[in-house]
């Protein structure tokens, strides 16, 4: 029994295998209208220009239109389309497809390696917002590709009209001034909202703390109890920290972007650097903070008028001291609360899948 199931589990993996192999058209002509997007003559057009194209310079421009991706993606499917058919020339890399899936209504400009320098991803976004999607929206499915294509073709051949079409990509990417102003005071703003809860944060916390090793050297609070104090209050300033690094690591790295437009933040070299993560220094800085400095302040300020004794509690704690600086809640802390009506509401089982909005064209 066990062995028949391997069997037909064997006989499904290679009918599978099959059909998948058999799914991307062998392209025999540089113009394949598989989904009827052309009439005759306009395929016939298309043919004669990028024909006559590659005669001249041996660069591939291949068009496919197909009635859907089936269960591919659009990328996935114009890359083994490309692959399987080999388009463009040995050793030059120099094909280039389009891909127009009619019912899927995507579609795609898949660029060989050899012309990717010239037929950049920018460009070939360009093209397709600005020149062939325009034109598909209205239907006319040979005007976006002979247009697509005539733009790819000048792009080729012209280093010029490279330079004057990058330098339109840049342009319509720049910023305008006065909407960086508003962003730079929106931003200034929301950050130095941050900054401030996280400072305020870390000035109770580390208060606390200062007032916790006070107690201690003072006897009024037990060194039983002091390490479970201690963890409330370190965590309390490691709680603030984020509100205050965060905004400083996002301030830092914009205005690295703007100083620079070649910067870019990597942050595996600085996991690579071993220095980077040094977990002596690391414990060396931490006591600094949660012990030295607050040990220290707390010593010297342990009477506002003259210096208390030193002396240590090993059980008893002082209870005036403790709810003072210690208890989060103060008088109302043992208060508790009850509904007297006699409804309760709890959920039925159901489960979100993430959903909201989307759209598409």
């Amino acid at each position: 029994m066990i062995k028949l199931k391997l069997i037909f589990f064997f006989l499904v993996i290679c009918i599978q295998n099959s059909n998948a192999q058999v799914k991307y058209p062998i392209l025999t002509e540089i113009v394949t209208d598989n989904a009827a997007l052309f009439r005759e003559s306009e395929t016939l057009e298309l043919r004669q220009k990028l024909t006559a194209y590659e005669t001249e310079t041996s660069h591939q421009i291949v068009v496919l239109t197909i009635n859907n991706l089936g269960n591919n993606t659009v990328e996935g499917y114009a890359y083994h389309v490309f692959n399987t058919n080999k388009l463009g020339q040995k050793n030059k890399d120099n094909g280039l497809l389009i891909l127009i899936s009619k019912t899927d209504r995507k579609f795609r400009i898949e660029v060989g390696k050899g012309l990717e320098p010239i037929i950049t991803d920018a460009f070939a976004s360009r093209i397709i917002s600005k020149i062939m999607r325009p034109k598909f929206k209205e239907g006319l499915f040979y005007e976006g590709v002979d247009l697509g294509t005539s733009e790819i073709i000048k792009l080729i051949n012209d280093p010029k009209y490279r330079d004057e079409f990058a330098q339109v990509i840049e342009d319509e990417g720049k910023i305008p001034l006065w909407v960086k102003i508003l962003l730079g005071l929106f931003l200034t703003l929301f950050l130095g909202i941050f900054i401030g809860v996280g400072s305020a944060l870390f000035y109770s916390g580390f208060k606390r703390l200062i007032n916790l090793f006070r107690g201690l050297i003072t006897g009024k609070v037990s060194v039983l109890m002091f390490p479970v104090y201690m963890i409330h209050s370190v965590l309390a300033i490691v709680f603030s920290l984020p509100f205050i690094i965060m905004p400083l690591f996002f301030a830092g790295l914009m205005i690295g972007s703007q100083m620079d437009s070649d910067f870019q933040f990597d942050p595996f070299k600085y996991v690579d650097n071993a220095s980077f993560i040094n977990i002596t220094n690391a414990v060396a800085f931490a006591a600094l903070i949660f012990v030295v400095i607050p040990l220290g302040i707390a010593y010297f300020t342990r009477s506002k008028t003259r210096y208390q004794p030193i002396k240590f509690s090993l059980l008893k704690s002082n209870k005036a001291f403790i709810s003072k600086n210690f208890s989060s809640s103060g008088t109302s802390s043992s208060r508790s609360y009850s509904s007297s009506s006699s409804s309760s509401f709890s959920g039925g089982g159901g489960s979100s899948g993430g959903g909201g909005a989307s759209g598409s064209w």
